[in-house]
């Protein structure tokens, strides 16, 4: 019986993806774009990577590096537009988002850390401060460790320094967790976009002006890459047994309701860090910079203005 409406629902479930109509969910009439900031590529060992960037002469370049799944518009909307004219600034697709290149190829956050390096050298960018927000934490505390002088001061968003996979990853059973993940992504390649999508909404974090673009930018046509087999670079990611070496000023902004990435598992990250300030936005969950931008920014200037 059970394998009877396995198959049904396998059957039903790739009709649907093959006949249905794809359609957007726009809200009001008039759509505009909540961040105009264009950009370029660069190449790196033969990978073009997108960049969105301004300069301010006299200021000290800020570096945004986004979450999983997302890009350096679907993070950083909000908060570009209030560093703009402020602050130089240098926001970046990571690999398999965006507008950057993409690859099957296993890939993990020190190969993320090592391109970003590369792409603030092209930049001659000789140092800066960098904001990382949860995958882009982890990219950033891996720059802070390789970089020392690179990086002025580090801002890490809901941070995490390790997984559970980095001690499960061998598992079987932790093996079979993650084939059930990708084959629900492949079935289902709408599914953390429409999530991502419903919580802008719900959250009240974008307003209807902006639905076209953000249901646009998150349904990008990488869902495959990101979702189905990008995670294999997350999984594994443990950096407990180095984030002692990073030595830069540290400011830890996370969440007092984040379910993501629990305060516990952020908390890690702030007792190993030796230079380090921690803020917590009590009723924020792990999505600060699109709920709690205002908070958020406020915290960083006051972090990167104080000398």
């Amino acid at each position: 019986m059970i394998k009877t409406i396995t198959k049904i629902f396998a059957f039903v479930t790739i009709l649907k993806n093959l006949l249905e109509t794809k359609k957007g969910d726009i809200t009001g009439t008039t759509q505009i774009h909540p961040s105009k900031y264009p950009g370029r590529t660069v190449f790196v060992r033969e990978k073009e990577y997108f960049i969105r960037e301004s300069y301010i002469d006299g200021t000290h370049p800020v570096v945004f590096l986004h979450s999983w799944g997302t890009d350096s518009l679907g993070s950083w909307f909000k908060v570009l537009p209030q560093i703009k004219g402020k602050k130089s600034f240098i926001a970046i697709d990571l690999r398999n988002h965006g507008k950057s290149d993409s690859s099957w190829k296993r890939w993990d956050v020190d190969e993320n850390a090592d391109i970003v390096i590369s792409i603030l050298k092209q930049l001659n960018i000789e140092s800066c401060d960098l904001i990382g927000w949860s995958m882009g934490s982890a990219v950033g505390m891996s720059i802070a460790k390789k970089q020392k002088n690179l990086l002025r001061k580090l801002i890490l968003i809901t941070p995490f320094s390790w997984l559970g996979g980095a001690v499960y990853n061998e598992k079987v059973a932790f093996k079979i967790f993650v084939s059930f993940v990708r084959i629900r992504e492949r079935l289902f390649p709408n599914f953390n976009p429409q999530s991502k999508y419903s919580f802008l909404k719900k959250s009240n974090s974008i307003e209807d002006e902006y639905t076209e673009w953000a249901w646009n930018n998150l349904h990008k046509s990488k869902d495959d890459f990101i979702y189905a087999d990008g995670g294999r670079f997350v999984v594994p990611y443990d950096a407990r047994p180095w984030i002692n070496q990073i030595e830069c000023p540290t400011l830890v902004i996370t969440g007092g309701k984040d379910k993501l990435v629990p305060e516990e598992t952020s908390n890690e990250v702030i007792k190993n860090l030796i230079n380090v300030e921690s803020k917590v936005i009590a009723d924020a969950g792990h999505s600060i910079p699109w709920t709690h931008s205002d908070e958020l920014m406020k915290e960083v200037n006051n972090f990167l203005d104080n000398e």
